[in-house]
């Protein structure tokens, strides 16, 4: 089954639906609304980390609140300069800036794609 969205135009609200390959309707009914099939939606969730999405906020790679200055100084001497927001979570400006931090700390995202940080 393949993913397929549609979107409501009163509300931009985009709905995922399954279909099988080529099967999918031009619009569904949700809630007694009917919703158009939106192409750019079905593209936009076949990557994984655009450009859109960033600057990215990022959990998994943050630091305790009283780490993040001298972190952000160990990413600065590395060639990674990095800020940390008030929580400590680091704020990434692109999917390089992303890459070259996680593999200065080693780490790795097993759940990534072609071009994340991973383990060598």
């Amino acid at each position: 089954m393949s993913t397929y969205c549609y979107k409501n135009e009163k509300t931009n609200k985009i709905y995922d639906s399954y279909y099988p390959m080529g099967k999918a309707p031009k619009f569904i009914e949700v809630e007694g609304v009917k919703c158009d099939r939106c192409f750019e939606a079905e593209i936009a969730s076949q990557h994984s980390a655009s450009p859109s999405v960033y600057p990215m906020i990022s959990r998994a790679l943050a630091v305790h609140k009283t780490q993040r200055k001298q972190y952000s100084e160990f990413a600065k001497e590395n060639g990674v300069p990095t800020h940390f927001d008030e929580k400590g979570h680091p704020v990434f400006k692109s999917k390089g800036h992303r890459k070259a931090y996680a593999e200065l700390v080693g780490a790795t995202d097993f759940d990534g794609g072609y071009g994340d940080p991973r383990c060598d």
